[in-house]
C-alpha cells in the first residue's frame, strides 16, 4: 500500500475537500491511503473521524502561516519526522510553495501542487512574485482548470478535473417532494444557491435580483444552501427590505446536500471566481438549468441550459439575471452522458490519479 500526503486547509466541508474525499472513496483501497497535513488545524474538521475510520492519517499543523518563522521551522520538522515518497499540496494561491520547499528540502521524491482557485482576493501581490518559486520546488503541477492553472503557474500544466459521483446526484423526485413539503415550497419556483456565505460567493448579488424577479413571477423563493461569515449581513438585507418570503436560509445540511439539488428549479451562482466548481458539476448531473457569473471559466458550463453572465450591479444586468433565470423553468434534463464525456466521472478519474500515483 501506498501512502500518499495531501497537503489542505481545512477538513471542513468546502470544494477542495469534497474533491479530495471524492478522488480517495474511488481509489483501490489496498494500494492507496490518503494521509493529511492541515495547515489550519486550530480545531477538529468535519471529516476527521470518517478520516480516521478509513485508516488515514492526520497531522495539524500548530503554527498556521501567519506565524511566518514559527511556521516555517515547523514545516521542516515535519517532513524530517515524516517520510513520504509522494506530497499532493492544494492551494489557492502560491504562498504555500513554503510546504513543497520544505518537502523538497527533507527528501520528498514527488511533490505535486494543485491549483484550485482563479484569482484571489488576498496577497494578490505577493502571489504573483511567487510564482516563479513553484517551477523550482515542485515536481508536477495540476489544476482544476484552465483558468485556475494560468492564474497559478508560469509555465506548463496538467487539469485533473473535479470530479464527481455522477449517479449520486441524479434528479430524485421522493426527496424533491419530501424537502419542498418541509420548507414550505410545495408550488413554488425555487431557485436555488449552494456555497459558503462569503464575499467571493457573492449571495448579495441574489438578494437584489428579488423586485426584479417579482415583476415578472411572483410565486418563487431563493433557497440557499451553507454557512460563513455573512450569514447576518445576509439575514440583516432580507429582513430590513421585508423580503422574508423571499429567502429561505438552511444552513449547512452536511451530507445531505446531494437531495437539494432536486429541490430546485434553477441554479443561481454568481460567485466572483472561481477555480472549477464542485457544486456546478454536481447540480449539472442533477440536471439542473444554471445561470452563472460570466467571471468564472467557461469549463464550468457543459449542458444546453447553462448561461453565463456579467454580474456588475447594474439594472440591465439585474434584469437580464432575472429574465433568463425564468426562461429557464421547467428546462431540467438528463444531462449524466454529458458530465460523463467532459470528463467529470469520478469513477474514470480516479483510476488515471491512482494509476499516476502508482507509477512512482
Amino acid at each position: 500500500m501506498k501512502r500518499i500526503l495531501h497537503v489542505i486547509s481545512t477538513l471542513e466541508q468546502g470544494g477542495t475537500e469534497a474533491v479530495v474525499l471524492n478522488y480517495l472513496a474511488n481509489m483501490d483501497a489496498d494500494k492507496i491511503i490518503f494521509d493529511f497535513l492541515v495547515i489550519w488545524g486550530e480545531k477538529k474538521g468535519y471529516y476527521e473521524d470518517f478520516l480516521l475510520s478509513k485508516g488515514c492519517k492526520i497531522f495539524k499543523m500548530q503554527n498556521p502561516p501567519n506565524k511566518f518563522f514559527a511556521h516555517g521551522s515547523e514545516l521542516r520538522q515535519f517532513f524530517k519526522r515524516e517520510k513520504y515518497d509522494i506530497v499532493h499540496i492544494h492551494a489557492m494561491s502560491a504562498l504555500r510553495y513554503r510546504v513543497a520547499k520544505a518537502a523538497k528540502m527533507n527528501g520528498v521524491k514527488t511533490v505535486i501542487y494543485h491549483s484550485h482557485n482563479s484569482s484571489n482576493d488576498n496577497h494578490l501581490f505577493i502571489h504573483k512574485a511567487l510564482k516563479s518559486r513553484l517551477n523550482r520546488w515542485c515536481d508536477y503541477r495540476f489544476a482544476c482548470s484552465s483558468l485556475a492553472g494560468n492564474y497559478m503557474y508560469s509555465g506548463r500544466f496538467t487539469v485533473i478535473n473535479n470530479a464527481i459521483d455522477i449517479g449520486r446526484f441524479s434528479f430524485d423526485a421522493e426527496c424533491r417532494v419530501d424537502l419542498r413539503k418541509k420548507y414550505n415550497l410545495r408550488n413554488k419556483l425555487v431557485i436555488g444557491n449552494i456555497g459558503r456565505l462569503a464575499e467571493v460567493k457573492n449571495q448579495q448579488f441574489l438578494l437584489q435580483l428579488i423586485p426584479y424577479i417579482k415583476e415578472i413571477e411572483k410565486d418563487f423563493v431563493f433557497v440557499v444552501i451553507g454557512e460563513g461569515g455573512l450569514r447576518d449581513k445576509l439575514q440583516d438585507y432580507v429582513n430590513g427590505n421585508g423580503l422574508n418570503d423571499y429567502v429561505v436560509f438552511t444552513g449547512n445540511v452536511g451530507t445531505e446536500v446531494y437531495k437539494y439539488y432536486s429541490v430546485f428549479d434553477v441554479l443561481a451562482f454568481p460567485s466572483l471566481f472561481e477555480g472549477l466548481s464542485v457544486v456546478l458539476m454536481e447540480a449539472q448531473a442533477n440536471g439542473l438549468p444554471i445561470v452563472a457569473s460570466d467571471r468564472i471559466t467557461a469549463e464550468n458550463g457543459i449542458t444546453e441550459y447553462f448561461k453565463f453572465l456579467p454580474i456588475d450591479e447594474t439594472e440591465a444586468n439585474f434584469k437580464s439575471w432575472a429574465e433568463t433565470i425564468l426562461s429557464f423553468k421547467d428546462k431540467r434534463q438528463d444531462n449524466a452522458n454529458a458530465v460523463a464525456s467532459a470528463g467529470f466521472d469520478i469513477k474514470t478519474e480516479a483510476k488515471k490519479l491512482q494509476e499516476f500515483y502508482l507509477s512512482f
